[in-house]
């Protein structure tokens, strides 16, 4: 059996070569890169609300400096303008590039309607079911900061667990 001492130096030893290794990038991102592809949309943070970034080629290859992980969207951004009926038949109109609070995303399943909070022109509030393919979720999924050889960065959001 060992002794307490010798377990504690192993434990410090391995905390100390587990701090070097991260210190140090060894399980980082270092020398990752993206390649470009169609349909790619780069922002200047990573949100979807934030700036668009332009300036990138499909198929160039650019070099990955960050990585982000997000939990739950908190908002949605409209796609495209659309009609939306509450529960008592109001109609509301919700347009393109807007952002609304997220109440439910119900992300378990991808046909399922989420449900959206909106402002009335009176002021008041309307929660609405709103189907996923017309929204895009706002500060959710995994972002790449990337990094062209020119120097251009921007953030691209490569997974979501959205639809």
């Amino acid at each position: 059996m060992m002794s307490n001492k010798l377990v504690m130096r192993i434990a410090a030893l391995l905390c100390l070569l587990a701090g070097f290794a991260i210190g140090m990038n060894i399980f980082g991102l270092k020398d990752r890169s993206y390649s470009v592809k169609e349909g790619d949309s780069f922002y200047s943070q990573p949100s979807v609300t934030a700036q668009p970034a332009a300036g990138f080629a499909k198929g160039e290859e650019l070099d990955v400096t960050d990585k982000l992980e997000l939990a739950a969207p908190t908002a949605v951004k409209v796609l495209q303008t659309k009609i939306v009926e509450d529960k008592n038949r109001t109609k509301y109109q919700l347009r393109e590039g807007d952002v609304y609070k997220l109440v439910e995303s119900r992300m378990d399943k991808a046909n399922t309607p989420c449900v959206i909070e909106v402002q009335t022109v009176n002021g008041a509030t309307a929660k609405l079911e709103v189907d996923k393919t017309l929204l895009q979720p706002v500060d959710e999924g995994t972002w790449l900061q990337v990094r062209s050889k020119g120097g251009a960065g921007a953030w691209l959001r490569v997974q979501s667990k959205w639809y």
